[in-house]
């Protein structure tokens, strides 16, 4: 027994449960429930402007249980109106209207509209959105009609925003009575009714159009007559402003031009000149080159010459030392030989000191004698080996011989103190030293010098 009425317990938690998860309701954020619970209104919504129900922080609730309104246990039943709260559109399409002529025409009313007070919008809506939507389109009509009797539908049709003007205020009085607001109001097209529809074949708003059309069409060409003639003056303007300017234009390309060729021929000139001036200093740099390049060619040949010269002087300088190493070489025997003699001479005179003058004179006689003997036979044995060949014979008769003296004048020895004996027993042959002849001198005996 006591778990059948555990079974039973359980059972009926789950069903509590189950109940509960069910009732369990979520306001999306774009409606606001409106609860009515034993006589009170409450608002449950995420949007903070329409709930009214908070949290201990002050945050709306968007959630709760909702309870069937056949619950009658405790009277815990809802009465639930779910309110949108985004914008709603209300189409009146095909509205039959008059102007206050009577002339009929259609007209396509579009408004929007959104929930200002979720509870005044449930008290005046009992039922769903599509009661709201119908109760709002005999507003529109309603309102509409009334501002359209009062005006010409040539103004309608022309001032379409002054009958949305006029249409909007009455309109948004008339349903902020009914929780709501609204946010706009077109007209969208006027047309004529149609025959079917009205019993009468009208065709204001085709006639309208017509003349609207033609006024228009009119008023085109004239605009595009007035445009084309300011067009053409424009034109006509323009092109003598152009012209203006093209003749202005060539008038200053053509100065331009001359100034431009005043300045290629000055740049010309200069240049011709610096030209000139350029030919010039080459032409002299090239003179002055040329000249320092005779006068280094000149100063070459001089030294070159000058080098020959001395080489040439050098080579004779060489030659005749050579000839004098040569001659010394040769006359070195017969210079010792003349030291020796006269050595021995200063021997004799030393003697010859402690002799009469007679007796010295007769010494110095035969000394130097000797001495011209021996240069005689030295001077003939150098004729003999110098092959010397003179031709000193006369020519025809009346022709004059050869010059000894240019004969002994170009000859040649090679010996120098043979050749000097040769000139002087030519020239002194009785020379016997001192420059004394011998048939001139006393010549003692030597038994007079040397008695016995």
């Amino acid at each position: 027994m006591i778990m059948t009425l555990l079974y039973i317990g359980i059972g009926l938690v789950v069903l509590l449960i189950i109940i509960l998860a069910k009732w369990y309701t979520i306001v999306p954020p774009e409606f606001a429930d409106v609860v009515v619970q034993h006589g009170k209104m409450r608002v449950f919504s995420s949007h903070p402007a329409y709930g009214t129900e908070r949290t201990a922080d002050n945050k709306t609730i968007a959630a709760y249980f909702k309870i069937p309104r056949k619950f009658w246990l405790f009277h815990l039943g809802m009465e639930v109106t779910r309110m949108p709260l985004k914008i709603m559109k209300i189409d009146v399409p095909n509205f039959l209207a008059f102007d206050n002529q009577r002339a009929r025409f259609v007209v396509d009313i579009v408004a929007y509209i959104t929930v200002k007070d979720p509870v005044v919008a449930a008290k005046r809506f009992s039922g769903g959105i599509q009661d709201l939507a119908n109760a709002m389109s005999v507003i529109a009509q309603a309102t509409t009609r009334d501002v359209t009797t009062k005006k010409p539908i040539r103004e309608i049709i022309n001032n379409r925003d002054d009958i949305i003007k006029a249409i909007t205020p009455p309109m948004k009085e008339a349903i902020e009575h009914w929780g709501l607001d609204l946010n706009d109001v077109e007209l969208i097209d006027f047309k004529d009714p149609s025959k079917q529809e009205s019993g009468i074949d009208s065709h204001v708003i085709e006639d309208i159009s017509q003349m609207i059309e033609k006024q228009i069409n009119s008023e085109m060409r004239q605009k595009n007559a007035e445009q084309s003639k300011i067009a053409r003056v424009k034109e006509a303007e323009t092109d003598e402003e152009a012209r203006k300017r093209e003749i202005a234009r060539d008038e200053e390309v053509s100065k331009r031009e001359q100034e431009k060729n005043r300045l290629i021929a000055e740049k010309q000139k200069e240049a011709t000149r610096e030209q000139l001036e350029v030919t010039k200093v080459e032409q002299v740099k090239n003179a002055e080159i040329q000249k320092e390049k005779a006068i280094v060619i000149a100063n070459q040949l001089r030294e070159v010459e000058e080098i020959n010269k001395q080489q040439k002087k050098l080579v004779g300088e060489g030659d005749r030392l050579m000839k004098e190493e040569q001659a010394k070489g040769e006359a070195a025997p017969i210079l010792e030989k003349l030291l020796a003699e006269a050595k021995g001479k200063d021997e004799l005179q030393k003697a010859l000191n402690r002799f009469e003058d007679k007796a010295i004179r007769a010494l110095v006689a035969e000394k130097i004698v000797e001495k011209d003997r021996a240069i005689g036979i030295a001077g003939a044995d150098a004729l003999r080996a110098a092959q010397i060949n003179a031709f000193l014979g006369g020519g025809a008769e009346g022709e004059k011989a050869f010059d000894i003296g240019k004969a002994l004048a170009a000859l040649t020895v090679a010996n120098k103190s043979a050749a000097d004996s040769v000139l002087h027993r030519i020239a002194v042959p009785n020379d016997l030293g001192g420059g004394i002849p011998i048939a001139e001198k006393e010549t003692p005996s030597l038994g007079k010098i040397f008695p016995k």
